[in-house]
């Protein structure tokens, strides 16, 4: 009795050292990789994922709202000073979303948040859509568990931009607030990050 009572103390030990040392090296290797998105340097870094098969796609009424936004913002007026500051960061960065940097302008003025949030979350979460977890997913959008496949970068700005839109509307404007729900996992990191690299813009 005394044995399987001292087998099941060692294997639950195990489990709480493992789980600790897994932890330990996951914030290390998140710290590395903000170190080399920021110094502009991500080539060294390499971010495996397992593919998981429970993706998500726009609904039948989203795809309507998106088409139909998209029509009123190709008309829409837009600040081109807050365009040329978004594309030259996203550019200075290497990333695919510098061609979409009107469109994240735009996108941002429609739905009332701050024109460099979104640009900035993709940074953090994929190096400015270089490193994407799911097509045209920049931002990690739906999680782990359920991310979203989209069709094109401007379906994807309109769905993170619209989907940050919501949160405003509860009363979360800054990253600070916004990170325990977008990110809960480390969200103090994350809003530091994503408030920096905003400040660069």
């Amino acid at each position: 009795m005394k044995r399987k009572y001292s087998s099941k103390i060692n294997n639950f030990l195990l489990y709480v050292f493992a789980l600790i040392l897994f932890t330990g090296a996951l914030l290390k290797s998140q710290e590395r990789v903000f170190f080399y998105l920021i110094s502009g340097n991500i080539s060294s870094v390499f971010a495996s994922s397992s593919v998981n098969s429970r993706t998500q796609i726009l609904s039948a009424d989203d795809e309507i709202d998106y088409r139909t936004v998209s029509r009123k913002l190709e008309l829409m007026d837009v600040d081109q000073i807050k365009v040329r500051k978004v594309r030259a960061y996203l550019a200075s960065r290497g990333a695919p979303l510098a061609a979409k940097a009107e469109y994240l302008v735009k996108t941002a003025q429609e739905f009332g948040i701050d024109y460099r949030l979104v640009a900035a979350i993709s940074i953090i979460e994929s190096s400015g859509g270089k490193y994407t977890y799911r097509p045209y997913n920049a931002w990690g959008w739906g999680g782990s568990m359920s991310p979203y496949t989209f069709k094109s970068w401007e379906e994807a700005i309109y769905t993170v931009s619209r989907g940050l839109s919501r949160y405003y509307s509860s009363g979360l404007v800054t990253p600070r607030q916004i990170a325990p729900r977008y990110n809960p996992h480390t969200p103090n990191e994350w809003a530091r990050k994503v408030e920096y690299v905003m400040s660069l813009m």
